[in-house]
């Protein structure tokens, strides 16, 4: 196979314009080949390659790939790949094996994807079920998610509940009701409204954060650096109404009552009630009362 034809099919394959089954289904398919030219390449595609682009209008069912460039909008997509890099609109729901946003997408109804990427800004009016969210440009969730695993770096905010087994947030990120999640680690700066569930809970952060509630197994609160030169001056606090958990170590944390089977109370603390098992307090916390389970 010619050494060109070959570098723009892998082009195709990283630009995500073609799918891996397809650029296996085609290098195979001419290997043996001593001759394909361009024109070939692009005919193969085609036979492959069910593609909308740009101003599409129509409802795209049992279509391979969907790519939407500049102004665009679908009424309801049902695909394999779908991606948008300009201002686009889905009218309906949004169903995919893979989704990636670089522009900026408004999903009027629901989101179910294996696999989200954003770089851009999402929207999303309806439910949102996924294997794994990757997001880092400006993510908002209107109706509950749930998902295996969500990676969050960018600007990112929930307006209902949220069940995942495994979450990780490290940007700017608010959920206005409650998370369930089996772990949950956050960085950065990070807004919690309602109650945070999960085995295991590790909070850092970068800047001065809240909680509704916190219930867990293990629980561990310790400030991060705000980040650059200010992380060797400022880091961050954490305020939360209550914290519950079996094996409990906190610092820089303001809250009205901790309670569990071993609890660590640590430097920057002020806790209104710690009850629990075994407890100990560092010499530079403040704590009100002192109750012995």
């Amino acid at each position: 196979m010619d050494e060109e034809i070959l570098k723009k099919l892998e082009e195709r394959l990283a630009n995500g314009e073609i799918s891996e089954e397809t650029y296996l289904k085609i290098k195979s398919r001419h290997e043996s080949k001593e001759a394909f030219d361009e024109e070939e390449l692009e005919d193969e595609v085609d036979d492959d390659m069910d593609e909308i682009e740009g101003e599409a209008t129509e409802t795209a069912k049992g279509t391979k790939n969907v790519r939407l460039t500049g102004a665009s909008k679908i009424k309801e997509c049902d695909c394999e790949y779908f991606s948008s890099s300009g201002a686009s609109k889905v009218e309906g729901h949004l169903y995919a094996d893979e989704a990636k946003i670089s522009g900026s997408t408004k999903v009027e109804g629901d989101l179910v994807v294996k696999k989200l990427n954003t770089g851009g800004s999402i929207k999303v009016e309806g439910k949102s079920k996924a294997v794994f969210m990757d997001l880092s440009g400006a993510s908002k969730f209107e109706g509950p998610v749930k998902a295996d695993r969500i990676e969050s770096s960018g600007a990112t905010k929930f307006e209902s509940n949220i069940v995942v087994e495994e979450m990780h947030t490290s940007g700017a990120f608010k959920a206005e009701q409650n998370i369930s999640a089996r772990t949950f680690r956050a960085s950065g700066a990070f807004a919690i409204e309602g109650t945070l569930k999960g085995s295991e809970i590790i909070l850092k952060p970068g800047a001065d954060s809240r909680v509704g509630h916190i219930q867990g197994g293990d629980i561990l609160v310790e400030p991060g650096g705000g980040g650059g030169f200010l992380s060797f001056i400022k880091k961050g606090k954490l305020t939360a109404g209550s914290i519950k958990g079996d094996d409990i170590y906190l610092e820089g944390t303001k809250a009205d009552l901790v309670e569990g089977k071993n609890v660590k109370i640590g430097p920057g603390c002020k806790i209104d009630t710690v009850r629990g098992k075994n407890i100990k307090v560092h010499e530079s916390a403040s704590v009100k009362n002192r109750e012995q389970l």
